[in-house]
């Protein structure tokens, strides 16, 4: 009896000792989860459409004679998704990828709230400025959508998928921007002397892209042996398609060492 007292003794000891260790084991566990940063991954997108819909809102409470062009009434709008999506600033993110995208469109927010304070609407570079933050944020949105599945109430998604189609645009640009400059960056103008103190300076330049231009205009800045700029020309083409080598041609009475051109206007072939 003494002998089986014993061993059962050991035995509930044992036991004890074993339901204690995975007691301490779960509470390490618990512990260390709730250590865990509260990472912004799976809930920014949502807090971001809140934000959006919220700024909708508000530009709804106002009426239809409200004056959404004016500083003041802009500033309100502005706020009210800025102070929405402010808690994402400071959020630690798994996807750095995505908190740079994030963050890059709180920053544009910022950025259109700093044209309403910066410029008086009757100053002409206001429209500009605020057309300008206008088409970067539309354009970061349409980045969330492509990237993370952005995505807002139905009630809202009409004037959405408005803001997407610009941002579409705007991307498009900045992309034709990017493309022609390249091609434009490689050119190699080479001087002739007509005599009578005349130059002729001519660059031939490949379309080696995918995008048909039309009606490309440059200004084409001409620099003198001491590096100053002493003329600027201009050069221009009607139709410049995919694989098409053009000319662009200046005249001058400037014996340049360098020409710079930039692109002035252009568009492109539907």
């Amino acid at each position: 009896m003494k002998r089986r007292y014993g061993m059962a003794l050991v035995t509930a000891l044992f036991a004890m000792v074993f339901c204690g260790a995975l007691l301490l084991s779960g509470c390490s566990q618990s512990e260390k989860k709730n250590d865990e940063p509260d990472y912004a991954d799976d809930r920014a997108m949502a807090v971001i459409a809140q934000g959006y819909q919220k700024r909708s809102d508000y530009i709804e409470s106002l009426g239809e004679d409200a004056d959404l062009s004016s500083n003041k009434v802009r500033k309100e709008i502005i706020k009210t998704e800025i102070d929405n999506d402010k808690e994402l600033k400071k959020a630690p993110f798994k996807d750095a990828k995505m908190q740079e995208d994030v963050i890059a469109y709180l920053n544009l927010l910022d950025n259109q709230l700093d044209v309403t304070k910066k410029y008086a609407e009757s100053d002409p570079k206001y429209y500009e400025e605020w057309e300008k933050a206008y088409d970067a944020r539309s354009a970061q949105l349409k980045k969330l959508v492509d990237r993370y599945d952005l995505t807002v109430d139905d009630e809202y998604q009409d004037e959405f998928d408005e803001l997407i189609k610009n941002g579409r645009t705007v991307e498009e640009k900045t992309h034709n921007d990017e493309v022609i400059n390249g091609l434009l960056s490689s050119a190699n103008f080479e001087k002739s002397d007509d005599g009578y103190g005349l130059y002729t300076y001519t660059a031939i330049v490949e379309n080696t892209s995918d995008i048909s231009f039309e009606n490309v205009y440059l200004n084409v800045a001409l620099y003198d042996a001491d590096g100053v700029r002493a003329e600027e020309c201009y050069a221009d083409t009607s139709a410049w398609a995919p694989g098409e080598k053009v000319k662009f041609e200046v005249m001058s009475e400037v014996d340049a060492s360098r020409l710079a051109p930039t692109v002035s206007g252009y568009s492109v072939k539907e």
